[in-house]
């Protein structure tokens, strides 16, 4: 099977149902392709309404508006109105994207939330639940108390039935299976006992799509999307490396649950087990960024990680939840993610970001190394990953310097600090130094989200060139060494931020004069 390049999700609830004002249209039903066509997106992925509640005409699950007449909720009237116009023009939201994928080129897989933690008789419980309340549901207080619990025969055939009505009735390219609406699936003592029922359901599934496939002639592929960390999966009985090795699916997606988005490699045993299998495995960056120019990471950024990712046997990225409407921004980022070797010769900026998690709490990212406190006799080593090809553009003398940037949070000027990069020292003076008295970092936090490193600070910016042999493929070490600490400044000092941008002798149009300076958009 084709191997998608770059993959879209939307949720169909809040970048498309939600922004339908009454009554639809059937151009506005078929905006999630419309809306990524010309870019290089080809494989565009379509939430099934609610986790548990859809907006497509459903033989077999409860639709939007089904054993509730009132809404209280504005947002889900809108949702609701949606559907009853859809309905009076004989259509719905899933056959009019698919359609609208057929006509246009545009690959659509609707995707299926397999967990749902709404209780009985709740505006989005199912109709599995409704019928059979706690007899289906995991039942552990605190933890998945109205989560299906699929040891249950009854759960496992209710998810099938929507699957096959995808691919019998909407005729669906493929189905993705998302796992990252809840981490639950089975109760808590049952876990391992289970994960092989598990890999049989995911069997029975490749076995439905392709008993369904040799009837239409075709290939269905199935893709399932999961957590990012071994561990995680296999915590919540999910064996995605036998899935893989059974040739269950066809394309895996691991979702990073983090907050902040890095260049840094990410675990191989995703992209290994899929290229093993004949498979491929695609990557979920986070949206947001940790730094003062951008709150979402900018083009430059999302290059640097698909080389990354390139290097590793990774065959792409999955994104998602952009900024919406698109402007050129987003379609940028959609237009040249899909081609990371075409950008091999392009500027980009590697960058390390600070832990997550509460303060004065232990970290939920412990692998960063970032932010890092400068204490006096101490020498720090912190490491960067760069992916381009360094050797082959110096060869062919298409590399200009890099540039790599230091940020600091309540710098002291007058202290002994001693920079390294790669063994060589960086004198001072050959740096650019600039400072900013009340900096303001652009991330704009939601719900729990947690990053523990300042919002906001004293900061001070150290910029070198470094000399083309500097630089190397892989891993570059920076090392701080603090000497001596101005014993008057008894402020904590400590940096932030590290970035490596590099720099090519590419196309590009002459700079101008008198431009003004724009605020960097939030997000």
């Amino acid at each position: 099977m084709k191997k998608p390049r770059l993959i879209y999700y939307n949720d169909a609830h809040h970048f498309n149902a939600k922004r339908i004002e009454p009554p639809a249209s059937i151009h506005q039903l078929q905006w999630p392709v419309d809306e990524v066509l010309g870019t290089g997106v080809d494989l565009l992925v379509l939430g099934l309404g609610y986790a548990d509640v859809y907006f497509h005409n459903s033989k077999v699950g409860r639709v939007v508006g089904q054993m509730k007449e009132v809404w209280e909720n504005y947002i889900d009237w809108r949702i609701m109105r949606m559907v009853e116009e859809a309905q009076k023009m004989g259509t719905d939201q899933v056959h009019e994207v698919i359609k609208r994928g057929r006509e246009m080129g545009m690959t659509v897989f609707p995707s299926l939330k397999l967990q749902a933690s709404s209780p009985p008789g709740s505006d989005r419980c199912g109709l599995l639940k409704w019928n059979h309340g706690a007899e289906v549901c995991i039942g552990e207080e605190g933890r998945a108390e109205w989560c299906y619990d699929f040891a249950h025969e009854l759960v496992r055939q209710d998810k099938l039935a929507v699957l096959r009505e995808m691919l019998e009735d909407y005729n669906a390219d493929g189905i993705e299976l998302d796992f990252m609406f809840d981490s639950y699936y089975f109760k808590r003592v049952e876990i391992e006992k289970n994960t092989p029922l598990m890999n049989r359901f995911i069997a029975e599934i490749r076995e439905m799509a392709n008993d369904i496939g040799g009837q239409q002639g075709r290939a269905i592929p199935i893709m399932a999307r999961v957590d990012l960390d071994r561990e995680k999966n296999l915590a919540m009985g999910l064996d995605v490396e036998t899935w893989l090795q059974e040739g269950s699916i066809n394309y895996v997606v691991g979702q990073d649950p983090d907050v902040l988005t890095d260049t840094e490699p990410k675990p191989r045993w995703m992209p290994d087990a899929a290229n093993a299998a004949g498979a491929a495995a695609y990557y979920r960056p986070p949206r947001r960024v940790y730094d003062e120019r951008v709150g979402q990471p900018s083009i430059e950024m999302y290059n640097a990680l698909g080389q990354t990712l390139r290097w590793a046997g990774w065959a792409g990225m999955y994104h998602g939840y952009l900024p919406w409407p698109f402007s050129e921004r987003e379609y940028q980022t959609l237009r040249e993610g899909a081609y990371p070797e075409v950008h091999a010769r392009r500027d980009k900026r590697y960058l390390l970001q600070p832990r997550e998690g509460e303060p004065d709490k232990p970290t939920t990212t412990p692998e960063r190394q970032l932010p890092l406190e400068l204490k006096e006799g101490e020498t720090a080593a912190i490491n960067i990953w760069i992916a381009d090809d360094i050797e082959s553009a110096k060869k062919d003398g298409e590399m200009r310097k890099p540039i790599l940037t230091l940020r600091f949070s309540f710098f002291c000027i007058e202290d002994d600090i001693e920079f390294r990069f790669n063994d060589r020292v960086l004198p001072w003076e050959d740096a650019e130094i600039t400072d900013e008295r009340a900096l303001t970092i652009q991330v704009q936090l939601a719900g729990s989200m947690h990053i523990q490193a300042p919002l906001g600070m004293s900061a001070h910016w150290f910029r070198y060139k470094l000399e083309l042999d500097d630089l190397k493929r892989g891993r570059n070490t920076i090392e701080i060494e603090t000497k001596r600490l101005m014993k008057t400044a008894g402020f904590t000092r400590s940096v932030n931020g590290i970035e490596i941008q590099t720099r090519y002798k590419d196309f590009s149009r002459p700079e101008g004069l008198e431009l003004e300076r724009i605020a960097p958009p939030g997000g």
